[in-house]
């Protein structure tokens, strides 16, 4: 492709652009996307909330790819591909508890550490080795509450992706909160476009009124593998007027007394306050398509997880994904069409699309320095 054979670096203040239209529309970027971003970086899949003990599983896709998490009768976790061995049909579906892992084809079975232990109708068969017929496992590991997997066996630990993110977020102590709401969001939009969104501050004046009073005291930062986006409440802020038991405790005076937008490439992030937190997962199911899964914690208190608070919080923020998702597909329509041309970023407000982009392509041309 002629964009990834040309691309250089670019300084943010003198020269960085957008991206080139095939990057949102070329089939052929869309499947090197899934093997050299997807396939090689470790991707968010879950909350451990999903899980219920030995025996427990949930089944995701990740850019196509069908995935199975599970607590094995240790409570240690494992992924593997959701692909039986015999004639891939998958092994699960949606979520449940069992003993074996059983293929819902020919009902090949399997442990929960992905080995084959029972096949119907195979006595015949010579020269069979159980052992090459286990599953195809992935690397799997937590931060929190959160559950990533990366599909290369031989990628570095998820910390050296991780950075400092645990450091700076200690305070929130997410093992804490409750997941109380799940929905799933689709848009007729390319992946990157969803992300390049959401870490980005320069449209929430114009397109967000519901936060637009934000948008004069937020300040971001992009760096490693991570954008950082945080503003201040200004005084008249519901947050002062809140009662104490819908408040996590314990937080910091820059935590508590404002709102974070956290993104890590290439499909996590989430908006945090101190009384909600979104969490975002990020899934390319085509060139054009993408699934938004979110997640909603609030501090473990009956009054947080009631209905009457928590009826107002979905209510909000879905407004304020509705108004990017009509607004999104406009765009991806005009990127395909032949008046697009990229254009210049901001230096200030679009730090984090910069920096997004700049991981992208050093995936794609092989160039990105994994410390």
């Amino acid at each position: 492709m002629h964009s990834l054979n040309t691309w250089q670096p670019q300084s943010l203040p003198t020269e960085a652009i957008t991206l080139p239209a095939e990057l949102y529309t070329s089939e052929v970027i869309y499947q090197l996307e899934q093997r050299l971003i997807f396939g090689k970086t470790w991707c968010y899949v879950g909350h451990v909330s999903q899980l219920q003990g030995a025996g427990s599983y949930f089944t995701v896709e990740l850019a196509e790819q069908p995935l199975i998490i599970v607590q094995d009768q240790s409570n240690n976790l494992r992924g593997f591909f959701n692909v039986c061995p015999h004639r891939a049909a998958p092994l699960a579906t949606d979520s449940g508890k069992c003993n074996r892992l059983t293929c819902l084809y020919h009902a090949w079975s399997f442990d929960l550490e992905g080995n084959l232990k029972g096949i119907p109708d195979m006595q015949e068969a010579e020269n069979f080795s159980w052992a090459d017929q286990a599953l195809t496992p992935i690397q799997i590991d937590t931060w929190g509450p959160f559950i990533f997997v990366n599909l290369d066996l031989n990628a570095p630990p998820l910390g050296n992706q991780l950075g400092e993110l645990p450091e700076l977020f200690k305070s929130y102590q997410f093992n804490e909160w409750a997941r109380v709401h799940s929905v799933d969001y689709y848009t007729d939009t390319n992946w990157k476009l969803y992300v390049e969104n959401n870490v980005e501050s320069y449209h929430e004046f114009s397109v967000h009124s519901s936060i637009a009073k934000y948008y004069k005291a937020t300040k971001a930062e992009a760096r490693h593998h991570y954008y950082l986006q945080y503003a201040p409440f200004p005084p008249d802020d519901e947050y002062y007027s809140m009662d104490a038991d819908l408040i996590f405790s314990g937080l910091g005076d820059v935590e508590k007394h404002g709102k974070w937008t956290v993104s890590l490439f290439p499909n996590f992030a989430w908006i945090i306050r101190p009384w909600i937190a979104i969490i975002y997962l990020i899934d390319p199911q085509g060139r054009s398509r993408t699934r938004i899964r979110w997640d909603w914690l609030v501090p473990d208190t009956e009054a947080a997880k009631s209905p009457q608070n928590l009826e107002p919080l979905i209510q909000f923020f879905d407004n304020i994904q509705q108004e990017d998702l009509r607004l999104l597909p406009a765009i991806q329509k005009r990127i395909q069409s032949s008046g697009y041309r990229p254009g210049r970023l901001s230096p200030t407000r679009e730090v984090g699309t910069h920096l997004f982009q700049e991981l992208v392509m050093r995936h794609l041309t092989q160039t990105v320095d994994s410390k």
